[in-house]
């Protein structure tokens, strides 16, 4: 199946009220990563596109089986990719020996076995043929 190319959805600055004032506003934890665009066709494939709408997926091979996880129903899903310290917290510096080697997937195998990243999913953007762009951010989580 042919999937639609979406842009990830990105916060903008602003004054926020008190989350109990008004419950139309979401609040999450800013990750240190890269922003991807997770793109699952159903055949058990997977895409990565960065913000820039440039394919990462090569650069990260150990996410591949991603491409499974929902088996025929095709998804793309926007997250993060992370890499995580001997503490469990992201680390964008050990990210960035990561980032930018979708041209050179050997290397980026022999990374993946040192440096192992994670996606962090936080919207559904297109579920088994359907856009959810228009339904409310509540409902896509």
């Amino acid at each position: 199946m042919t999937l639609p190319l979406i842009a990830p959805m990105l916060a903008t600055p602003g004054t926020l009220p008190p989350a109990a004032q008004d419950a139309r506003w979401a609040y999450e934890t800013k990750q240190d990563g890269q922003r991807a665009v997770a793109y699952l066709p159903g055949d058990g494939s997977l895409l990565l596109r960065a913000r820039s709408g440039e394919d990462i997926t090569a650069a990260y091979p150990e996410l591949a089986p991603l491409g499974r996880a929902l088996g025929t129903v095709p998804a793309v899903l926007d997250g993060e990719v992370l890499a995580l310290d001997e503490r469990g917290r992201a680390s964008f510096q050990l990210l960035q020996g990561r980032m930018g080697l979708a041209h050179a997937p050997a290397l980026a195998a022999r990374r993946a076995a040192r440096v192992p990243v994670h996606l962090v999913l936080f919207d559904v953007l297109h579920l088994d043929g359907r856009p959810l762009l228009a339904l409310p951010y509540t409902r896509r989580r």
